[in-house]
């Protein structure tokens, strides 16, 4: 079962926009896809007007394994929580945060910091595996889940609306329109199946 928790609130293009975080019950663990936010800085502050709003302890207390979809402030900041747990990212993405100035370094690198690299398309756990989408960010990934209703994607920022997806604009987003499957993202409330506008 997936499910979506609104874990920080974002304002981009003159609007705020929910952050979902979604966890993922497996037979080998809870699975988190991205963690949101539980603090802010005042860099962001000024430039995002972010709201923090975490995730329940309980649900903290029983996350087996980390996915980051990209390590933006708003999918890792988070992270924090989860030292010593094991945090999938793409090779590409985790070096991009430590060098370019767009991520927030030390909520990259923390004490504990526990980091599983991938390069390219890897299986996590049986019916869980990645999928690079570029676009995004260089290192962007999505999440690929077998249900029992099928194939579910949770994608990330692979674009922040449907309509932005179904564009194709960008190698992830292309990769993600071939899949035809049910979709999640990061800023929509509901998702579907993305079609090609």
């Amino acid at each position: 079962m997936i499910q979506a928790h609104v874990a920080a609130e974002v304002k981009a293009y003159g609007r705020m926009f929910p952050a979902y975080a979604f966890t993922i019950d497996h037979p080998d663990g809870l699975v988190l896809v991205d963690t949101g936010m539980i603090d802010s800085l005042p860099e962001l502050d000024a430039a995002y007007a972010p709201v923090a709003h975490g995730l329940p302890a309980e649900l903290v207390e029983r996350v087996a394994v980390v996915i980051n979809t990209h390590l933006h402030f708003d999918h890792c900041g988070g992270n924090r929580l989860f030292a010593g747990t094991s945090i999938h990212v793409q090779a590409r993405e985790l070096a991009d945060a430590r060098s370019q100035p767009s991520y927030v370094r030390e909520w990259v690198d923390f004490d504990g910091a526990t980091y599983v690299e991938h390069e390219g398309e890897a299986g996590i756990l049986p019916g869980i595996r990645l999928l690079p989408t570029p676009g995004h960010t260089a290192g962007h990934q999505a999440v690929l889940v077998d249900t029992d209703d099928g194939l579910v994607v949770l994608g990330g920022d692979v674009a922040y609306s449907f309509r932005e997806l179904g564009t194709g604009a960008t190698e992830g987003q292309r990769r993600v329109l071939e899949l035809g499957a049910t979709t999640w993202l990061s800023h929509v409330a509901r998702p579907k199946v993305p079609r090609l506008n």
